[in-house]
């Protein structure tokens, strides 16, 4: 089997919308796609040209994160293989175009670039936080030596 644009329908959509992928047995195994993960390598690998592989390097830097409605596997396939975008599910049928649409609009997607900077957020809140944590154990620890000295003076008749 030649390489080239191969897609299975995708269950949660009752088989209206499908996912794209380039295969150069015609299995979603062994493949190359896009989707909320950026680009997605599966099995033992595709055959493609320079170019083609070059185009896989740029998509993210041209094209940007992973959308259902604007950024989609299909025009990634296409990309690809060809060189130019495109989408028949989103130009050519309208009902599944709606529905893309609508789910790009309610569902953000978390890719790579997005996940890294999600991560790069939740460490930093986690520093701030054990920062914190750390500084109220310290309070406690300060307030409970002003205590502990109170009552020693105290016991002493020094008060």
């Amino acid at each position: 089997m030649p390489t080239s644009i191969y897609y299975i329908p995708i269950d949660e959509s009752l088989g209206m919308a499908k996912h794209y992928f380039i295969s150069s047995d015609g299995t979603f195994e062994n493949s190359i796609g896009w989707g909320p993960n950026g680009v997605e390598y599966k099995g033992k690998g595709v055959e493609l040209t320079p170019e083609q592989e070059k185009r896989i390097l740029d998509y993210p830097k041209l094209f940007g994160e992973y959308n259902i409605h604007q950024n989609n596997c299909e025009m990634f396939a296409w990309y690809v293989m060809t060189g130019q975008q495109y989408s028949g599910q989103i130009q050519d049928k309208i009902h599944t175009a709606i529905g893309a649409l609508a789910v790009s609009l309610v569902q953000p997607v978390l890719t790579v670039r997005s996940y890294e900077s999600y991560q790069l957020k939740q460490a930093i809140a986690n520093k701030l936080n054990q920062d914190l944590e750390t500084a109220r154990k310290e309070k406690l620890k300060q307030q409970q030596k002003e205590r502990d000295e109170f009552w020693r003076k105290r016991d002493a008749g020094e008060l």
